[in-house]
């Protein structure tokens, strides 16, 4: 451990963003995981038979806003064109999603108008509003219905939110639900104001293993911090990416995640496209992904008969389990709060980062925006 200048506990985004930059500063890094394997929840890997790129966690797309972010990506691997687009299946029909201009006129029967549809939404939802006596919402349903009116909300948001959160809508804050980017035009670009968007080509694993491929860098997985903990120099600094209340053995109690588990099959039922949503409680999961249509750059692969497709079941977060993303509120940022006091007691030379460190559901342009700054400030 002497030899090292920073101890990183977690290869994911974060973790090797943070380990790249100071290895390029000249610090000597060694990165820990305990998976056996790199990249974190963005691992990916290739299928021999069909040579699709198979995402073990489930779909992510590279999007973002951030120039800088953009440019620190693209030294390690291309990416290709792909511009994400979703339909979400209610009552055994596809709509677009989010909302757009498309989707109200599927859903009613009409064609209407930009204007039109934007002024029937409203109306629709202060219909229903005074209808149901909503004054202020109080929950997730009742903004819901305030924004889009109660026909919109029980199609596409109100089931799929209570498998993802696996509890009534009426049981969810307001505040998550701030705002439903409905769209009165045929736009139907998931991530609209992404300035850029792509699938790496060969996969995230190939990107993270470019960032960490360094002499400054040694990576070790099948390592769990706490098991070699004893071994690591009290003024070495740490950069730890993962739970904060199980490093402390839940001293205070756990923090509330959701997680997700995932049914992979092989199949020559291709769903068209590379995700639908599924909207009705009747369906177990949430959505489903066909990862061959992440590969525009190989048309082989496109076009071949058969496809890996994954069904996304949320689930409840056990103990020793995989925690996917925080459950942000009041009361869990004030138990993290606690948690990061405690942290800094035990180990001084600590920094918490990453989604489950910070307690963050950021997107990995926003991680990796994060590491970068962090490196900035540690090394300037």
């Amino acid at each position: 451990m002497e030899e090292y200048d920073y101890l990183i506990v977690g290869a994911g985004i974060f973790g090797a963003t943070v380990a790249e930059r100071m290895a390029n500063k000249g610090k000597k890094v060694l990165v820990i995981d305990r998976r056996d394997h790199i990249a974190g929840n963005i691992y990916t890997y290739t299928d021999e038979e069909t040579g699709i790129d198979v995402h073990k966690y489930g779909s992510h797309i590279f999007h973002t806003e951030i120039e800088e972010v953009w440019d620190y990506v693209t030294k390690f691997v291309d990416f290709n064109d792909y511009v994400h687009t979703v339909n979400t299946r209610h009552d055994g029909k596809l709509y677009p999603m989010p909302i757009n201009l498309d989707t109200i006129n599927l859903l009613y029967g009409t064609d209407m108008s930009a204007k039109e549809a934007e002024k029937f939404v409203v109306e629709k939802a202060k219909e229903d509003v005074e209808r149901l006596g909503i004054k202020e919402p109080q929950n997730f349903e009742e903004q819901g219905i305030s924004l889009v009116g109660e026909r919109l909300y029980e199609a596409f948001l109100k089931n799929y939110t209570e498998k993802q959160w696996n509890t009534s809508a009426r049981n969810l804050s307001a505040d998550i639900l701030k705002r439903i980017p409905v769209r009165f035009s045929h736009d139907n670009r998931y991530f609209i104001t992404a300035l850029h968007q792509g699938i790496p080509k060969g996969g995230y694993t190939k990107m993270i293993n470019n960032m960490l491929n360094t002499e400054n860098i040694d990576v070790k997985l099948g390592i769990d911090f706490r098991d070699i903990q004893k071994d690591v120099p009290e003024s070495m600094t740490i950069v730890y990416c993962g739970q904060v209340d199980e490093l402390l053995d839940y001293e205070l109690g756990v923090l509330p995640y959701r997680s997700l588990k995932f049914e992979i099959e092989k199949t020559e039922n291709s769903l068209g496209e590379a995700v639908i949503n599924e909207a009705d409680k009747g369906v177990p999961y949430t959505r489903a992904h066909d990862y061959k249509y992440y590969q525009i750059h190989q048309p082989e692969v496109v076009k071949q008969v058969e496809s890996i497709i994954a069904k996304e079941y949320p689930a409840d977060f056990q103990k020793g389990g995989e925690a996917y993303y925080p459950v942000n509120n009041e009361e869990s940022a004030k138990l993290y709060e606690e948690y990061v006091k405690l942290v800094k007691e035990k180990y001084p030379n600590m920094i918490l980062g990453g989604r489950l460190g910070a307690y963050q559901y950021w997107d990995m342009d926003k991680a990796i925006k994060n590491a970068l700054d962090l490196v900035e400030n540690l090394v300037k």
